[in-house]
């Protein structure tokens, strides 16, 4: 059962044999396993559901409804660069991309040495990634539904030698709407709220939404529940207390909110709860074609390509409502509006980096997460190459001009000498105009606990029967999208911690 605010704004207090705070992908996962298990599973998650009507191309509306700090959290250290973390139920499956895609081989050889578990070269890994694609429908994009804005973004890498793939993507039947930033109102994303959480709640799970976890209890070394409150989501008044009391308490609000929980618990392993905090970095470019594009048409990211000349870079076709997007490359008020017109032609290609950033997360005195992360200059340096492949790429199928956004070169870009200003040596950190999306780390996982917050089982180091089945576990970036990795950790995890069969590959 699934109870809205309605149901909770008294506050409640409960018992449970597992407590799984958060409900986007690791959370998800997690109830789901446990419930199948058997246990009596109590999943609490901060924000609302959200319902088809409410996904709209409103993006302001939506974005200051459904995302931390109304999608204006901003992520400090070399930059002021915002982060978009949902808050609602489903998290971050219910308005991303939907891209699944297992961690490249190199990776895992990395997180294998970073972090002394054999789990990411193994067997394992290999299947539950199986099971979550299958749970989740995952299919690589139909091209039927790219639209003339993701068959451009394959032209322009085609013709400098970057070749790409239909991006796999957890939906059934895409529409092809380009809407996934205000979730989807059709019901073809496999979002948690539509495929896992569904099926932990058929299993006896009980889910209550606006619900902020502000601690872990616990009694000597072992954990015993949670505690926090009740929050209306217009305007986040407090409006009552709450308690769930488990043996098994399973932590996935995220690699901002999971450091912050433990650390006003008293839980810091060492200190090191939040101490590294990673993302993956990078920019976008906007081609304005020769042809009308109707950027608007098309899956919204349906086209993705991993770069061999500099390894960790991926490029994607992305596209978002213009009121969101085309603020940072169409200015905003009346020059915005003057610019409209443009959007038309528009295609929009975004790179993505595994950079070597580091970073932390502490706790504000209001609860929220503080975090911070550095870029070394030589790592930007990076990124413009990768963008400068891209711009010239778009002006090599027929593009006018290309729109940079990067402070400190040519803002409308139309030849290749002007591309030349992406690489100057005086570009840095502060030049960066990205968002930081892909986040992870804070917990990371080790086999020391004098080296990260958790053990290969998820458990956090020095505590019985606390674990995390999130982003924050990852020992290092990932280099591809994370969703997938983060549901196949959390089916990892809980399927020990529920005793599940793990070779069964076919259970979801």
């Amino acid at each position: 059962m699934i109870h809205a605010l309605d149901d909770v704004r008294a506050g409640y207090d409960l018992d449970a044999d597992a407590v799984v705070v958060g409900s986007g992908p690791g959370g998800a996962v997690a109830a789901a396993n446990l419930s199948k298990a058997g246990m009596r599973v109590v999943v609490v998650e901060a924000g609302p559901e959200v319902k088809p009507e409410d996904m709209t191309r409103n993006a302001p509306l939506f974005l200051a409804r459904y995302f931390w700090e109304g999608a204006l959290r901003m992520v400090g250290g070399s930059n002021q660069s915002p982060s978009m973390q949902a808050r609602c139920l489903g998290g971050s499956s219910v308005v991303n991309s939907a891209i699944m895609l297992p961690l490249p081989d190199w990776v895992r050889r990395i997180w294998a040495e970073q972090s002394g578990s054999e789990q990411f070269t193994g067997p394992a890994l290999d299947d539950a990634y199986q099971r979550i694609f299958e749970g989740t429908k995952t299919a690589p994009t139909p091209m039927a539904v790219m639209g003339r804005r993701n068959l451009i973004v394959k032209e322009a890498l085609d013709s400098v030698g970057i070749s790409g793939a239909p991006l796999p993507r957890a939906v059934e039947g895409c529409a092809g709407c380009s809407d996934c930033l205000t979730g989807c109102a059709g019901g073809h994303k496999q979002s948690m709220d539509r495929s896992y959480l569904p099926r932990a709640v058929a299993d006896g799970a009980e889910v209550f939404t606006c619900s902020h976890v502000d601690r872990v209890d616990s009694v000597g070394a072992r954990a015993t529940g949670v505690g926090g409150w009740i929050v209306d989501p217009r305007g986040r008044k407090r409006l009552a207390r709450f308690r769930v009391r488990a043996k098994n308490v399973v932590m996935a609000a995220g690699a901002m909110h999971t450091p912050v929980i433990l650390l006003q618990s008293g839980i810091d392993v060492g200190g090191t709860v939040g101490s590294t905090f990673f993302a993956h970095i990078g920019g976008g470019l906007v081609g304005l074609m020769d042809e009308v594009v109707d950027p608007w048409v098309g899956a919204t990211q349906g086209w993705g390509a991993i770069s061999r000349e500099i390894r960790g870079m991926k490029y994607e076709g992305l596209w978002a409502p213009p009121a969101a997007l085309m603020t940072r490359w169409g200015d905003v008020g009346e020059a915005f509006l003057a610019r409209l017109h443009e959007v038309k032609h528009a295609t929009c290609i975004a790179a993505v980096y595994r950079g070597n950033v580091r970073g932390r997360v502490t706790a504000k005195r209001n609860g929220m997460p503080n975090a911070k992360m550095w870029v070394p200059k030589e790592e930007v340096h990076v990124v413009m190459r990768g963008l400068k492949i891209a711009a010239d790429a778009l002006l090599g199928v027929g593009a006018e001009r290309v729109l940079s956004g990067v402070p400190g070169a040519v803002d409308e870009m139309r030849t290749t000498r002007d591309t030349e200003s992406l690489l100057d040596p005086r570009i840095g950190p502060k030049h960066l105009a990205m968002t930081l999306n892909h986040i992870f780390g804070s917990c990371r996982m080790s086999r020391s606990p004098g080296e990260g917050t958790v053990d290969e089982t998820g458990r956090v180091h020095g505590v019985e029967g606390l674990y995390i089945v999130d982003a924050s576990i990852f020992p290092s970036p990932s280099a591809v999208n994370p969703q997938a990795t983060i549901m196949a950790l959390s089916d990892l995890i809980t399927r020990k911690l529920g005793e599940l069969d793990v070779e069964n590959t076919h259970a979801t």
